[in-house]
């Protein structure tokens, strides 16, 4: 099997190649990574930074490289004992005249071999109608007039042109336009036309396209003479000029152009989330699959990829049987991980046949443990009280997702009560007595009170505990909306009720509508929670992130310890993440933001002066409102630079997030309709912030000082967590610097890794005791903790079998700060590391800084197993302990340690 030992994700696109990675697998060596783990490198379109919007799947992005390239890098890989972990992204393609697929389906029908590939009406009883081509910025016939819609010659066809996007026309267009009696006299154009006729009549695929891209090649080679060419120039001319002309040949398309807004009510495919420019596939058809995954299972064959992450799992119709078919087809000792956000109390399905996730709940465990639980109540009712809010987060939550579904996702919605009609599901009488309103709304409402992004049963009847799930949705909306009842009754009988009759036909039926209905409810969590509620709801934003929740505040110790020795038993090879290129807040910046909650009061107190100190500027701007006045505080607490260090960029940087997150949050302003003038007041307002010679710099400046001193604390802690907790570390590009970024694209930018090889460089020829006091001492440079990440990925690849399959076995504390140290040991036969980080640090010592932290009598116990010789991995030296290890001792030197130990009675298992 092609365990990684750890992970470091890269980010590829046409500003980084795979050359580019070749030039610095010399430095990944030397950092410790022994997996890379890729964004997605297929075709994508032209200018991606990111490559989830594909093109062609079996080919190689040029922008990034050639199959060559990547072959030859594999090798390179290999010499370095490197693996390979490659996104994929099987739920979705670009919508996009790149995307030859799509471009043949629109311009064949289907007739089209591509005709099966894509989520639309031909395949679905879930859609109908023409497909939707949702790119105009107004009507079609507003288009029409103003000129923007053409026809033109382009590619070696006659395609519909707007603003730059070409989509091809259908051969009886061609008939059409070559009927004219502009070229009536030229015989070689009129035979194109009657041989478009011929082949229109064609109904198998191949030959059908085999005949037309020989058409398409005369038609080419009659383009090259001048008469030929002049004279359909003039006839698109005179075509373009007649708006009833040109209006006639786009009817006749199978796709029809449209307003992009058009899809907020109603829509004939499946897209991604919300979004227009990406259209998604029939992943779950066998001929789609195969041809999709072609020159994946090659690459897999080959041994270039030895690890594949399945991204948008939720978004497939049957995800179980998805995987069952990517097992299949990689084979057993492929590494296999799924990007899937969990609910706070929901576990992965355990029959999937991968290796875990991509780690969104480890991160959401981690933030959680650095939060103070006591605060609170503190945070809850100064929130309630500054933004004037009384209503509970989970009603925020079915607002935000209520407001999605039924002002942007109204088409989605429409479709499933047709397809619920469609199928059959419940007696003509009784759809006709509760009226079709009404369904819609049941429909939508159990949609929307959906508590996790899905459910994944692929057998009706649903297996008990998903029906009871099922069956508490249906609770829940008759609770909220008794309005409801009767429609919702009917749901109940169609899904949970008749399916246990045991009606084969009707079973298929009533499955087909509720894999459907699954496939809606996570873009509803990720639109109204995710991309909504986490820009509105600003209690304490250091949890508003992907995994984590606006409804957390912090966990005990005891749960930490439970939720990892659960993750060490179900998913111990899942991937461990701090940082990816979707969260909304770098690792760094949520570690500083937890110090807040160490000091509720003080935080408070600050901000109630600062609002009184920066009215004159809220005047002046009008703007911001309290609560993106607070985001603006809790932005910059958490992610302004160490002092001297970036400062230059962080007002454009901080003016580029403050837009998105405002229409993000789409209370004053959106992306749909833009409010420019109170963007541009709030970021004035933040912008006055930022002089250092304003009354509210000095005051932010000694209470931000403190702050960034404890948050680097948490920040190394956190890195040393996923490092030794149960899980595979992963790295997100340039994070083992400080990784003070906001919301794409903050987080994706150019990383200097020349400054990075050169500390490394320095980090070699010196002597420990000297370097790890000047690491100390400047840590705001971030040099302590590349030197750390280094040591970290260095302590998993010397000790493989301890982190993968070792137990976890959380240490008591004892003494008077117990609750301010997280302690737990990595045992497998005899080899034995003690972990120990501090918590909450500032609660400790509010009059302090740090290091003079006085830890007094606190102590880690430790079981009599284990050997009395230590040493200690981060600072070298080695020492001797009994059952108890002074943590005044422990943290002499840093405020952390990772002890490496032996068992004694090694006969044993580490169940002690």
């Amino acid at each position: 099997m092609n365990n990684p030992i750890a992970t470091y994700r890269l980010q590829f696109h046409k500003e980084f190649t795979f050359k580019n990675l070749e030039t610095l697998i010399p430095y990944l060596r030397q950092l410790g990574v022994s997996t890379i783990y890729a964004s997605p490198v297929f075709k994508s379109t032209p200018g991606s930074m990111h490559g989830y919007d594909g093109v062609d799947p079996n080919q190689i992005d040029p922008e990034i490289g050639s199959m060559e390239e990547l072959k030859t890098l594999s090798t390179i890989l290999k010499e370095n004992h490197m693996q390979w972990l490659q996104d994929i992204v099987p739920n979705h393609m670009a919508f996009h005249s790149e995307n030859p697929w799509l471009m043949d389906v629109l311009e064949k029908g289907t007739q089209s071999m591509y005709a099966g590939f894509f989520d639309i009406a031909w395949n679905s009883r879930l859609f109908h109608g023409k497909l939707m081509v949702p790119f105009l910025g107004s009507d079609l016939d507003e288009e029409i007039e103003s000129g923007n819609v053409l026809i033109s010659y382009e590619s070696n066809r006659l395609m519909l042109t707007y603003e730059g996007a070409n989509f091809p026309l259908n051969p009886r267009s061609y008939s059409t336009l070559f009927e004219s009696e502009l070229v009536s006299h030229n015989q070689a154009l009129v035979q194109i036309g009657t041989q478009c006729k011929e082949i229109n009549e064609v109904e198998e695929p191949a030959v059908f396209s085999e005949q037309w891209n020989e058409l398409l090649l005369q038609l080419s080679s009659l383009m090259k003479n001048q008469d030929e060419q002049e004279l359909v120039t003039e006839l698109l001319k005179e075509v373009n000029s007649n708006p009833e002309k040109l209006k006639q040949i786009i009817d006749q398309q199978t796709y029809v152009l449209c307003n992009w807004q058009d899809t907020d009510q109603h829509i004939n495919f499946r897209r991604f989330f919300t979004v227009n420019g990406l259209i998604c596939l029939n992943i779950q058809d066998e001929n789609v699959f195969l041809t999709y995954h072609a020159l994946i299972k090659q690459l897999v064959d080959e041994g270039i990829f030895q690890g594949l992450r399945i991204d948008h799992i939720d978004g497939l119709y049957d995800p179980a049987r998805y995987l069952e078919d990517i097992r299949r087809l990689a084979g057993d000792d492929t590494y296999v991980v799924v990007e899937k956000i969990l609910g706070q109390d929901e576990d992965m399905p355990e029959n999937w046949p991968v290796q875990g996730t991509t780690g969104y709940e480890f991160l959401a465990k981690v933030n959680n443990v650095f939060t103070n639980v006591n605060a609170e109540k503190t945070f809850t009712n100064f929130y309630q009280e500054l933004a004037r809010e009384s209503a509970t987060i989970q009603e925020h939550l079915l607002k935000k997702k209520a407001y999605i579904l039924f002002e942007h996702m109204g088409g989605e919605l429409e479709n499933l009560y047709g397809l619920l009609a469609e199928l059959n599901l419940a007696d003509a009488q009784d759809l006709k007595r509760i009226g079709k309103e009404q369904l819609r709304q049941a429909i939508g409402e159990f949609l929307i009170h959906c508590p996790v992004y899905r459910y994944y049963g692929n057998q009706m009847p649903l297996k008990s505990s998903e029906m009871a799930s099922v069956q508490k949705i249906f609770d829940d909306v008759k609770n909220f909306h008794p309005e409801l009842v009767q429609a919702v009754a009917l749901l109940e009988n169609a899904l949970l009720t008749k399916p246990s009759e045991g009606d084969q036909d009707y079973n298929a039926r009533a499955l087909e509508f509720y894999q459907r209905a699954m496939q809606f409810t996570g873009p509803l969590m990720a639109k109204g929670g995710e991309d909504t509620l986490m820009y509105t709801y600003g209690r304490f934003i250091g949890h508003n992130d992907v995994g984590d929740s606006v409804e957390c505040f912090g966990i005990t110790l005891d749960e930490f310890h439970s939720k990892m020795k659960k993750r060490l038993k179900n998913w111990p090879l899942s991937l461990n993440t701090t940082s990816t290129h979707d969260t909304k807040r770098g690792e760094d910046v949520r570690a500083r933001l937890n110090v807040l909650t160490d000091l509720p009061e003080e935080w408070i107190s600050r901000v109630k002066h600062w609002r009184e100190l920066n009215a004159p500027l809220r005047q002046k701007f009008s703007a911001p409102d309290v609560n993106d006045e607070y985001l603006i505080y809790q932005t910059l607490t958490g992610a302004y630079p160490m002092p001297g260090k970036d400062e230059d960029d962080f007002p454009a940087r901080l003016d580029e997030y403050l837009q998105k997150a405002l229409r993000e949050a789409k209370r004053k302003t959106s992306w749909a309709e833009p409010n420019e003038a109170y963007e541009r007041g709030v970021q004035q307002f933040a912008q006055e912030l930022l002089n250092q010679q304003g009354p509210f710099w000095k005051d932010f400046a000694s209470f931000q000082k403190k702050i960034v001193d404890f948050g680097m604390v948490n920040s190394l802690s956190q890195l040393i967590l996923k490092f030794t907790c149960p899980g595979v570390p992963d790295v997100y590009q340039g994070c083992e610097l400080w990784d003070l970024s906001l919301v794409d694209p903050d987080n994706r930018r150019e990383v200097d890794y020349e400054k990075r090889q050169s500390w490394l460089r320095e980090f070699a020829g010196a002597e420990r005791g000297v370097l790890l006091e000047k690491l100390w001492n400047d840590r705001s440079n971030a040099q302590i903790k590349l030197w750390l990440t280094q040591q970290l990925f260095e302590l998993r690849k010397q000790n493989p079998a301890l982190f993968s399959e070792g137990a976890y076995m959380p240490l008591p504390t004892k003494g008077r700060f117990k609750d301010h140290l997280l302690a737990y040991a990595r045992i497998h036969k005899k080899d034995v590391i003690v972990v120990a980080v501090p918590l909450h640090l500032a609660m400790m010592c509010k009059t302090e800084e740090l290091p003079s932290i006085a830890w007094k009598d606190t102590a880690i116990e430790v079981p009599p197993v284990f050997t009395l010789e230590w040493e200690h991995l981060l600072t070298g030296n080695k020492t001797e302990y009994d059952s108890k290890i002074s943590v005044a001792e422990l943290f002499d030197k840093l405020p952390f340690a990772i002890l490496k130990g032996a068992r004694i009675d090694s006969e044993r298992t580490a169940d002690l």
